[in-house]
C-alpha cells in the first residue's frame, strides 16, 4: 500500500498542494470513502512524480510573484542609466525610457508564453482529477 518516506515529506509546506495531498493520504489511508488511486489508473511512482513537476512549477509561479518587481525596476533602470551615461542629447530620454518600458514588456511576455506552456501539462489528466477528487473529498468530510 502506501508508503511515505518522512524525510522526504517533512522539506514540503503543508500549505502546499503536494503538502495537502500528502496529508490528505497519510491521514486518512485507513478510510474507505478515501478515493483510491487504482481506479484512475495511476501509479504511485508516476503520482509522486507528477506531484513534485506540479510543486516545482506552482513554486516557479510564485518566485515570479516575489521577484517580478525588482526584475521590471532594473529592466527599466538599466537602460535609462546607460543611455544617461553615454548619450548626452536632451531627446535621448524618452528612448531611454522606451526602450526600457519595451524590455520590461518583453520580459513579461517571455515569462507568460513559459507559464502558458507549463500550465497545459497540468490539465484534463487522471492526475488533476485525483487530485481534485482527494481535495473535494477532504472538504466534504468537514462538511
Amino acid at each position: 500500500m502506501f508508503q511515505i518516506d518522512r524525510s522526504y515529506i517533512d522539506h514540503i509546506s503543508l500549505e502546499s498542494i503536494q503538502g495537502q495531498i500528502w496529508d490528505i493520504r497519510t491521514d486518512y489511508k485507513d478510510d474507505p470513502t478515501l478515493p483510491k488511486i487504482e481506479n484512475y489508473h495511476i501509479t504511485e511512482k508516476a503520482f509522486e512524480e507528477y506531484l513534485e513537476k506540479k510543486q516545482k512549477f506552482e513554486d516557479f509561479k510564485d518566485s515570479w510573484k516575489r521577484y517580478r518587481l525588482l526584475i521590471f525596476c532594473l529592466a527599466f533602470v538599466i537602460p535609462v542609466a546607460l543611455f544617461s551615461l553615454f548619450v548626452k542629447s536632451s531627446n535621448m530620454a524618452m528612448y531611454a525610457y522606451a526602450s526600457g518600458f519595451l524590455i520590461c514588456t518583453i520580459i513579461y511576455l517571455i515569462y507568460m508564453m513559459i507559464e502558458g506552456t507549463k500550465a497545459k501539462k497540468f490539465r484534463n489528466n487522471p492526475y488533476e482529477t485525483y487530485i481534485k477528487a482527494l481535495l473535494s473529498w477532504k472538504e466534504n468530510l468537514h462538511s
